[in-house]
């Protein structure tokens, strides 16, 4: 039994998947900035989408912040160091992330060749800490999370994420998340997707994640 009094281990592979959203989105952002330069049209559309994807990174520390780390830190025999590095990796993101947030208006109403380079460079400076930081968070602390924290608490933390995308862009985050899925990722997390949100995915969720992604990403 764990220290949480739960009776078995808790399946956090879902993060797993949030972070290859991160990732990859993240990844794509210097190009995409880079690829509107004086494109008004263009600036539109991934300027919504950066918008989105500073959302979800956000919401995703923020959960981490609030509701995961405080219950490690009162349960387990966490090493100092590690959460140290976790809260200081939180801060140097999160920073890049409010001055993006500050740019990212005028940028793009402007599409500023200029503005754009400095976000493309911002996002790039910044890439090698979230990749670390995803990285040791799943090596290091999603094992003790799984012995720690119950069932209910995790999925707490799915339900704080969730709650803060808006219902007309759920079924294209799914699309996010489940993009680079095996086969059996995909089928066990959409077995915690409600049935009619199942549905409604296969239906037009999908068609519209992959018309966006192909406009978005050129």
């Amino acid at each position: 039994m764990s220290a949480s009094g739960a009776t078995s281990r808790v399946d956090t592979h879902d993060m797993v998947l949030i972070h290859r959203v991160l990732r990859r989105e993240f990844g794509q952002l210097p190009r995409l900035f880079r690829s509107a330069a004086n494109d008004r049209a263009r600036s539109q559309v991934i300027g919504a989408h950066a918008r989105e994807m500073l959302d979800f990174l956000h919401t995703h520390h923020t959960g981490e912040d609030e509701l995961l780390f405080p219950l490690l830190r009162e349960r387990a025999a966490l090493d100092p160091e590690l959460m140290d590095r976790m809260d200081a990796q939180h801060m140097q993101v999160d920073d890049a992330v409010k001055a993006l947030e500050a740019e990212l208006p005028a940028w793009t109403t402007s599409a500023d060749a200029d503005a754009g380079e400095q976000m493309a460079t911002r996002v790039e400076a910044t890439m090698p800490t979230l990749i670390a930081h995803l990285a040791e968070e799943e090596e290091k602390l999603l094992p003790i999370v799984s012995d720690t924290v119950t069932q209910s608490e995790w999925d707490t933390l799915a339900k704080h994420g969730m709650s803060a995308i808006p219902l007309t862009r759920r079924l294209v985050i799914l699309g996010h998340i489940t993009e680079e899925a095996t086969e059996a990722e995909r089928q066990r997390f959409m077995q915690v997707i409600p049935a009619p949100a199942r549905l409604a995915y296969k239906l037009i969720g999908h068609r519209q994640f992959t018309r966006e992604t192909a406009a978005i990403r050129g």
